[in-house]
């Protein structure tokens, strides 16, 4: 009995000398090589001096007052209490919701019908997509411009065709209600590119057995779109949610080259208040307060699409 129990097992001794690592046969982790900082060191610093540096320079401006452009004594929080006393800001901030979510319902499905369009286009394709993309290679003021020249209510080809129609002049400009609507209509004009190129990226990536397997089973388009395109689409859609909101948040060429914030501020969305405060009001003080608010606002919808991430992956 007791030889077989000595068989059977090795002494409490020898087992724990046997869990022990060899320290010879121990796997050495790998040291971090030097030369990364090479790489790191120049992120940084450009980091630091694009983004971290005027960050803090807006901070401290806002927490001071200025006159004109030199910065004098520390003023606290008056700026931002001037800010959120201001009995204009809820309609500002309401004018940037309406302009920015205007612009974004008007551009996301269009750069999504178009991105599908470009997929499933076989011939001619680059000529199509070069016409689709004509907008987002003009610039903001180049967009301003053409529009403003098109919808001029003298001389404008909008005007020539209204006047033939027997409507009159087009003066899309001059009432508040529909000069934020054109401003709208412009930028969703001009930005629904960058969602096509977006969502053409996604959908290079669905697997065309999908497609296939549906065609076998009797599905149409709308079945193909619903089952297949929009489930693999899913996290693309609120990345390009974020970025148009983002870029539509910050807008100010559009607005500026068309109606500058007019007419009676119908079109002065807060990143306008920002650039009226600096070089109309010379208030840099005021401006950095709303620029703080503004990166606030772009700060939420950032965490917004991190979390919503992180739900999908989980």
């Amino acid at each position: 009995m007791t030889l077989s129990s000595g068989i059977a097992g090795d002494p409490p001794g020898l087992r724990k000398a046997a869990n022990k690592p060899d320290p010879t046969t121990a796997i050495r982790r790998p040291r971090a090589d030097p030369r990364v900082w090479l790489y790191a060191v120049p992120v940084v610093l450009v980091f630091t001096f694009v983004f971290i540096g005027p960050l803090i320079y807006t901070a401290w401006t806002a927490l001071h007052e200025t006159t004109y452009y030199n910065i004098g004594e520390f003023s606290g929080l008056n700026s931002f209490i001037k800010l959120f006393s201001d009995p204009e800001l809820p309609t500002q901030i309401g004018t940037t919701l309406v302009f920015s979510l205007g612009a974004l319902v008007i551009a996301l499905p269009a750069g999504l019908i178009s991105a599908i369009v470009l997929n499933d286009l076989h011939r001619f394709k680059r000529t199509v997509r070069g016409l689709f993309l004509l907008p987002w290679l003009m610039s903001q003021a180049t967009a301003g411009v053409i529009w403003l020249w098109f919808l001029n209510p003298n001389y404008g080809p909008a005007s020539y065709i209204t006047k033939s129609l027997g409507f009159g002049p087009t003066d899309v400009f001059s009432s508040p209600t529909s000069a934020l609507i054109g401003v709208t209509l412009i930028t969703a004009w001009w930005s629904y590119p960058q969602a096509m190129l977006l969502f053409l990226g996604a959908l290079q990536t669905i697997p065309g057995e999908l497609r296939e397997s549906l065609k076998m089973d009797g599905g149409g388009m709308w079945r193909g779109f619903v089952s297949i395109t929009l489930p693999f689409l899913r996290n693309t859609i609120v990345s390009v949610i974020v970025v148009l909101l983002m870029l539509y948040v910050q807008m100010v060429t559009i607005i500026l080259v068309t109606t500058r914030g007019g007419p009676l501020g119908a079109t002065e969305t807060l990143s306008m208040r920002v650039y009226n405060q600096t070089f109309l009001d010379f208030d840099l003080s005021g401006a950095s307060a709303t620029a703080i608010l503004l990166f606030a606002v772009n700060t939420v919808l950032t965490l917004v699409a991190i979390r919503f991430r992180r739900k999908e992956a989980l």
